[in-house]
């Protein structure tokens, strides 16, 4: 440590030396500018001594009026606080482990068919050119041509077709209300699990009818599905964002989705790497993917390989604007898509990204 009355000569001499101290990986470097001192000349000794020399310094130099003392030529960072100094200092940190980090591997899969999801996307816009939110049938053909694992839902108009649909899964189903995209039937409590038999469905059609004439919707039927295993639900989505294009959502899904504030934003993840990083950034959802409470871990890699894939899909088909794939039940042995919104709308022509 230097004495008050030190001057450039022996700011050098004591830079030159902690900085020769394997131990030492960056320096930050302090001076209040005294009665007879020259906080400008400090400065230009702090700039020099570390030439050469890899290793990071960052200063604080201020004159006795508190100002910043000019400068001729460029040197070492200089702050008025040294809370700016550590602040840089672990910023530069940040970034060194950010750049060192695995790159990962893109992904390859090769069950995928990005022409089928191409021609697709041309039919959906020459049957309706303004686009728009998808069908039921048309989001799931659109998820299966890149191997996206979806739920098997079946709409039903009429409560006959309901009860032979639930006889046929040999099990217990869920009941959900067929309600017009972007509505989720969950939003209104017009979801009903484990149902078994005719008498149950029967009474949970009339059941879902009066739930959804409750909420104001219009009763179009409802949608069974085999139930699935326990797990939890995640929320795997996208938006189109004006300047950066797709960014994609990963969160906590059915009512949470509503419930926290989970969900994490990134730009599509480019290997699986990224695709870890955007999982382990939505706290809530890596805590249960790596067993909450005591539960057993979920499926990571699969819910992985389901963001990949998704985001192969966006990047063939910049068509699609908006998803939301919620809930996706993740279970200790796979994921599985068991509702989801998406919404296409033409391509515009792109323009330059926006800089600051």
């Amino acid at each position: 440590m230097l004495g008050i009355g030190a001057g450039p000569g022996e700011y050098a001499a004591g830079i030159g030396q902690l900085l020769g101290d394997d131990g030492i990986d960056a320096l930050t470097v302090y001076y209040s500018e005294v009665l007879g001192g020259d906080a400008g000349a400090v400065l230009e000794a702090i700039s020099a001594a570390p030439a050469g020399q890899p290793k990071p310094v960052v200063a604080s130099v201020v004159r006795s009026d508190g100002q910043l003392p000019a400068r001729e030529a460029p040197g070492v960072p200089n702050f008025v606080f040294p809370e700016s100094c550590a602040a840089v200092l672990a910023r530069a940190a940040e970034r060194r482990d950010w750049l060192s980090r695995p790159l990962g591997e893109p992904p390859r899969y090769p069950d995928l068919d990005p022409a089928a999801a191409r021609a697709r996307i041309a039919a959906l816009l020459e049957r309706e050119p303004a686009g728009g939110w998808l069908s039921l049938d048309d989001a799931e053909a659109l998820l299966a041509t890149h191997g996206i694992p979806v739920a098997a839902s079946h709409r039903c108009g009429d409560l006959e077709r309901g009860v032979a649909v639930a006889g046929e899964s040999g099990g217990p189903v869920a009941l959900k209300a067929d309600l017009a995209a972007p509505a989720h039937a969950s939003d209104i409590g017009a979801v009903l699990l484990g149902l078994e038999g005719g008498p149950a469905v029967r009474s949970g059609w009339r059941e879902l009818q009066r739930r959804v004439a409750a909420a104001g919707q219009e009763w179009t039927g409802a949608i069974v599905q085999p139930l699935v295993p326990p797990g939890s639900d995640m929320l795997v989505g996208t938006v189109n964002d004006p300047d950066l294009g797709s960014v994609i959502a990963v969160g906590l899904g059915g009512l949470q989705a509503r419930l926290t504030e989970s969900a994490a934003f990134r730009l599509p993840p480019a290997t699986d790497t990224e695709a870890d990083e955007l999982i382990d950034s939505a706290k809530g959802v890596a805590a249960e993917l790596n067993g909450l409470r005591g539960s057993a871990p979920l499926d990571r890699e699969a819910l992985r390989e389901l963001i990949l894939r998704f985001t192969l899909l966006l990047a063939e088909v910049p068509e699609l604007v908006e998803a939301d794939l919620n809930p996706v039940r993740c279970t200790t042995t796979g994921c599985l898509v068991l509702d989801m919104r998406l919404r296409i709308e033409r391509r515009r022509p792109t323009g330059r990204v926006k800089t600051w």
